[in-house]
């Protein structure tokens, strides 16, 4: 009888193992006539501060990394991490001992600012003028090759490029 009461109890401490699942934002909408209103937002990045978190051991590498950017958005205070960088240790599977995961996620934090909807981000492009645009790439991307009154072409770059056509 003792046995048997040990087996009932050693089988229940088993089988009452908890799990955990960590997850993060992420939306379907069923495939049928839907009309959503879709918001534009910018995002406010903190390049000053690095986001760090580690995940505790999970079962898989997936679970991990889950963990990891649950935890970096919530112990953050922040809306997404941009240019996440997981560093996963995984353990060596010995029987049914080990083969757990830890990740390391390393990124920068941002937040949305600025929400508005489709038609108004659409007014702001078309009060853009493509001028600014062109010389924003002259005077910040130094491939620009322009020529100069010879024959010959000459590279400049950077803010003189914009003068010298």
């Amino acid at each position: 009888m003792k046995k048997i009461i040990l087996s009932f109890g050693a089988i229940c401490f088993l089988a009452s193992c908890s799990s955990t699942s960590h997850t993060y934002r992420s939306s379907t909408i069923a495939d049928k006539q839907v009309i959503a209103g879709q918001v534009i937002v910018d995002s406010k990045l903190d390049v000053k501060e690095k986001i760090t978190s580690i995940s505790s051991k999970r079962n898989s590498v997936g679970e991990a990394k889950d963990e990891a950017y649950y935890k970096a958005i919530t112990e953050n205070n922040i809306d997404v991490v941009v240019d996440p960088i997981f560093e996963v240790t995984t353990s060596d599977k010995i029987l049914f001992w080990g083969g757990k995961s830890i990740a390391k996620l390393t990124g920068f934090g941002a937040t949305y600012v600025n929400p508005r909807s489709k038609v108004e981000a659409i007014k702001e492009l078309k009060s853009v003028d493509t001028l600014d645009i062109k010389k924003f790439d002259a005077i910040y991307n130094s491939s620009s090759v322009i020529k100069s009154n010879t024959s010959t072409a000459t590279k400049r770059s950077g803010f003189w490029a914009i003068f010298f056509k």
